[in-house]
């Protein structure tokens, strides 16, 4: 059996963000091609309060084919949704917490979001069924472990999960919606949002399929219609700094890792910070002409406000020794500590008077 996990979809209305429901259908149709039996998602299918889900009962029912059936969770965004909502053969809304049988080996526990509770207490009651079982998880919340990556439309702490609700219940896997960037932990996984609500949002999107009878999860790349990439480079003032920054954003294109002609779907915002004695259009130009084919964030050119104008060579000197001993720092860029990047960006600030 195939089962597809996605969730953070947000879908407001067509004329609002089509691409969001475009890369919903994208999903199906991959579902389709893959022979997936169910699509999970996994919270807030919907963004905020949406009284009139007739838009999504449409793309479901242009989109869905084959007996393929579709589960959805409530998540923070849409607490309120529930089965008598939503119309479509196939379709199941589990608004309260839900035990299934997957198949002959496996359970499947659906855990809805509940305001200020935590998954280990909602669990709980399904503790005597899920003992010595193969079991697969599906919520909607914090993984209070792992990377909870900032988010504004996100603040505080969301149906916690801890490892030791883990080490207590062991389930087999753990798919959890909240977390709109895609990531892993062992068994723990977050699809992340299959399109990017806004420039935080970076990167090539995913969503997971779960091969039962091989206990293998894959993700596959959602051809999302909209996709940011947010980057900082430092431009330092050697004689060469203008092409050693030019090849270090051709590389930091290639680490993007972009499929053939995504280029026009992708929307890119770029800070320049350090100090040259450059002409600034020269510098302006060069850069735009590396990012010839993508489209620039809200139609805005490199910012180069932090991008300081010296030629004092003393200063020039300083800057690259102060480089080399950054690079050669036995630094980790741990959570909530700065880079390198940060650490030479506000070096250079100090030494060429920038505030």
């Amino acid at each position: 059996m195939k089962i597809a996990f996605t969730a953070d979809c947000h879908l407001t209305t067509q004329s609002k963000n089509p691409e969001r429901f475009q890369a919903l259908a994208n999903i199906f149709k991959q579902c389709k091609d893959n022979d997936v039996q169910l699509l999970v998602i996994a919270g807030d299918l919907f963004d905020k309060d949406l009284p009139n889900f007739a838009e999504f009962e449409e793309l479901y029912r242009s989109s869905r084919t084959g007996d393929m059936a579709t589960v959805i969770i409530p998540g923070n965004h849409d607490q309120q949704l529930s089965h008598k909502a939503l119309l479509g053969e196939g379709l199941r809304v589990f608004s309260e917490p839900t035990l299934q049988l997957l198949n002959d080996s496996r359970k499947i526990l659906f855990l809805p979001y509940q305001e200020n509770k935590t998954m280990g207490e909602l669990i709980a009651p399904f503790a005597e069924e899920l003992q010595g079982q193969r079991w697969v998880f599906v919520s909607h919340g914090d993984w209070t472990a792992g990377l909870n990556t900032p988010d504004p439309y996100e603040k505080g702490l969301y149906l916690p999960l801890t490892r030791t609700d883990l080490e207590i219940y062991q389930p087999e896997l753990v798919f959890l919606g909240h977390i709109h960037l895609a990531q892993s932990d062992h068994n723990l996984y977050y699809p992340g949002s299959p399109c990017p609500l806004d420039i935080s949002e970076t990167g090539l999107r995913r969503f997971l399929i779960l091969d039962t009878d091989r206990g293998e999860v894959k993700p596959y790349l959602v051809d999302s219609p909209l996709l940011y990439f947010d980057e900082r480079f430092i431009l330092l003032p050697s004689e060469n700094g203008l092409d050693q920054l030019l090849i270090e954003i051709n590389t930091r294109i290639k680490s993007w890792d972009l499929p053939k002609d995504w280029k026009n779907k992708t929307q890119v915002r770029v800070q320049i910070s350090g100090s040259s004695g450059l002409d600034r259009q020269e510098i302006l130009d060069a850069i735009k002409k590396v990012f010839s084919g993508f489209s620039f964030y809200k139609g805005k050119d490199p910012d180069l406000t932090e991008l300081i104008h010296n030629i004092d060579p003393d200063r020039i000197e300083i800057s690259n020794k102060v480089k080399t001993w950054v690079e050669d720092l036995d630094w980790s860029d741990a959570p909530g500590s700065p880079t390198k990047m940060q650490i030479l960006d506000q070096a250079l600030k100090i030494i060429h008077g920038g505030k």
